[in-house]
């Protein structure tokens, strides 16, 4: 089976001739474009510019000017807040548009693509709620005979590079934060994934943010140039993969720019034995499949009771094999494609890898019967593993489970811990009380009880080899405000 999704080609949501440099739409410095490919279809719908190193000096030099002489930087909290509420209206209004594009150019599912779109707006007012923890004046002080005033100020020019797992959401992941501390920010746009970030420019004129807070960069690292060592930076935000994020903090320490890195996951979900497989086993939908399992907080292992390992190896195997794979922009779809034949080729060799290793496929292992087009992968359990092998260790970033039973939880908790990265973890149980303690014995920074982990409305980051710093939250606002003393005298 062929599936056509219905789309038209010269909406301008898929197809563009500039680029959003500094608040405004400019004509690129290159003629350089990108196609757009839907993963489902594996057609090229459209077009984009891609932009060049000329880009980004353009862009860097909006951001710079905007951080010394835009009036944005002298409005108050509230008032920089009213332009946020201005910004959640607006996305609000063009969540169809974003829900279109994250089916298009990313393969998501429609009923995600409209999830996302209200949890950004939802991201946006809830830095409104901030301000009131903000102060506009320095805060006078004493401390022992010492009077001194407080003041933080905001660090300035900031670089955001998102990943193409979830561009537009993570786009405003971490513009509202710069936004609210009147810190312009340059977003480096995935190009696997672009089309939400345009709708996002749109958005960011029609709230009427002033000229120079904002710039989008589509493009590859080659056409950037060395963006994450220009010295204009005063902070770069990362969200990728671990490998990139060793790179870009070495290029950070040229120029000692402070940085946050929010990088891999291998992600352990802990099951209980106080939940029934056969009832229960929906309870790891949103945990381990969806977006296809390309979240960076995926539970990519689950460890069951020993007691129950065959009753859950049926439940999920059942489970997995009966969610619907297909067209993304059907509302009954479980699970699109991949966002790209590289990456459903990387993925179908870790399940390939699997089997080598002595790894027993007892879902999926495939692509799903029927579909001739598009970069379908079947969800995947792989069962009778060890915790040496590959599909164990690796972040495979697919829609690939690996099954590990456990005989006490301490063991439980010892097996999840045992990776180098420390993104997330879930536990999954009837009981709060039993959850709560194994939580806080996990080495992860973000866990959840019977959903998927994280949320960007909270401090949200790594251990390990899955980040440094934090953004969402209030500490999102406080990574981007430098603190100042100013010594008065001595009392």
């Amino acid at each position: 089976m062929t599936i056509t999704t219905e789309r038209k080609l010269d909406d301008d949501l898929f197809t563009r001739d500039q680029l959003f440099i500094g608040g405004a739409w400019v004509e690129p410095a290159s003629s350089n474009r990108l196609d757009i490919i839907n993963p489902t279809t594996e057609e090229v719908i459209g077009s984009i510019p891609e932009a060049s190193e000329a880009d980004v000096d353009r862009a860097i030099a909006a951001a710079v000017d905007a951080f010394a002489n835009s009036p944005w930087r002298h409005l108050t909290y509230a008032e920089r807040a009213e332009y946020l509420e201005r910004l959640a209206v607006e996305i609000e209004a063009r969540a169809d548009r974003v829900a279109q594009a994250y089916v298009h150019d990313f393969g998501g599912t429609i009923r995600s693509g409209q999830v996302m779109a209200a949890g950004a707006a939802a991201l946006v007012r809830a830095h409104i709620g901030y301000v009131e923890r903000l102060s506009d004046d320095p805060e006078r002080v004493t401390v022992g005979n010492l009077e001194a005033l407080l003041v933080r100020e905001p660090i300035g020019p900031v670089l955001g590079i998102v990943p193409w797992n979830t561009t537009f959401y993570v786009s405003v992941v971490k513009m509202a934060p710069a936004l609210l501390t009147a810190c312009p920010i340059v977003i480096k746009i995935a190009t696997e994934n672009p089309l939400g970030s345009f709708v996002l420019a749109e958005a960011i004129e029609a709230a009427g943010i002033p000229a120079g807070q904002v710039s989008f960069l589509p493009g590859r690292r080659e056409s950037l140039g060395a963006i994450t060592k220009r010295p204009e930076f005063n902070y770069i935000s990362f969200t990728g993969s671990t490998e990139a994020g060793i790179e870009i903090m070495k290029d950070a320490a040229e120029n000692v720019t402070a940085l946050t890195l929010e990088l891999g996951g291998k992600s352990g979900g802990i099951i209980l034995d106080d939940l029934d497989p056969a009832e229960h086993a929906p309870l790891v939908f949103a945990g381990t499949m969806a977006q296809a399992g390309q979240i960076c907080t995926t539970y990519s292992r689950l460890f069951v009771p020993k007691a129950k390992e065959q009753a859950w190896r049926t439940a999920l195997a059942k489970y997995y094999d009966g969610l619907v794979v297909g067209d993304p922009s059907d509302p009954d779809t479980d699970i699109g494609p991949l966002v790209s034949a590289s990456h459903r080729d990387k993925v179908e060799r870790y399940i390939d890898i699997a089997r080598a290793e002595g790894a027993t496929i007892i879902a999926g292992g495939g692509r799903p019967e029927g579909l001739d087009q598009g970069y379908f992968v079947r969800p995947t359990l792989v069962a009778d593993v060890t915790s040496d092998m590959r599909i164990v260790r690796e972040e495979v970033f697919g829609p690939v489970i690996t099954l590990q039973s456990y005989e006490t939880e301490d063991e439980a908790i010892a097996m999840a811990n045992d990776s180098e990265f420390g993104l997330a973890g879930g536990i999954f149980t009837m009981s709060e009380d039993r959850a709560i303690p194994i939580a806080l014995r996990l080495e992860a920074g973000n866990i959840s009880v019977n959903l998927s982990s994280g949320s960007f409305q909270l401090p949200f980051g790594g251990y390990k080899k899955s980040g440094i710093g934090r953004e969402g939250g209030f500490a999102g606002v406080e990574e981007l405000l430098e603190w100042k003393q100013v010594q008065l005298k001595r009392t």
